[in-house]
Parts: structure tokens; sequence; C-alpha cells
């Protein structure tokens, strides 16, 4: 791995082993996934089906994206251009996500560090990228 890759390599890889985390949610009691809901402060868990359902498969795609990402992080100078997208999609999926926490009535530490946060790292993907990849 070339110098100038090992940040954007180090960060999509820390990234995807976080994203992946997630996995645990798809195959946790419905307890577990009760107890996290209401150590966030955001009240009981909803007891219908489709809170399950809702939680499960977007922790899967969280862990779908987590895989994604450490595989891409492997070549980063093959894979510049979905790395791109990628950063860009990101981009846009937190200024839409803080749009959305705000309209659900979100807790306001969850705001303030959701799609913030999905920014930031998008924000740092793309310059580490634009570092590592020019001549």
């Amino acid at each position: 791995m070339p110098t100038r890759n090992h940040g954007l390599v180090r960060l999509l890889r820390g990234l995807g082993v976080v994203n992946f985390a997630a996995a645990i949610a798809v195959v946790a009691p419905r307890t577990w996934l009760a107890g996290c809901h209401a150590a966030m402060g955001l009240g009981s868990f909803p007891t219908e089906p489709i809170a399950g359902y809702l939680a499960r498969t977007t922790s899967l795609w969280f862990a779908s994206f987590g895989v994604l990402l450490w595989f891409i992080a492997r070549d980063v100078q093959h894979y510049a251009g979905l790395i791109t997208f990628l950063g860009i999609a990101m981009l846009i999926q937190g200024s839409v996500v803080i749009a959305i926490d705000w309209y659900e009535g979100m807790p306001a530490w969850w705001i303030a560090v959701e799609g913030p946060t999905c920014v930031l790292l998008a924000t740092a993907i793309l310059v580490l990228l634009r570092r590592s990849t020019r001549p």
C-alpha cells in the first residue's frame, strides 16, 4: 500500500468495521434492540413487527456497506470512481439525514451527531482520495 493511500485505506477499513458491527442487530434478540433504544433516550421500542423489520434490515444494509468499504479499500486506485461516488452520496445523505432527524423530532444530540458525522467522514474520504490519486 503506497504511503499516500494509507490514510484513505485506514479510514475506509475503519468505517467498514464500524458499519459491519451493525450485523449484531440483525440477529440480536428483540430485548437487546429494545434496551439499546431505551438507553439512547428514545423511549419504548415499538412492538409492531415493522419496527423490528426496519431495525434489522437497516442494520443488514449497514453491515453490507461495511463489507463494501473494506473491499474497495484493497485497491483505492482501481476503485477511485466508486469511492468518489460513495463520498458524494454520503455528503448528500448526511445533509438529508439532518433534515429527516429534525423533521422526525429526534433528540438534539442525535441531530448534532448523525448527519454532520456523515458529512465530515464523506469530506475526509474525498480529500484523502484526491491526495492519494494525484500524480
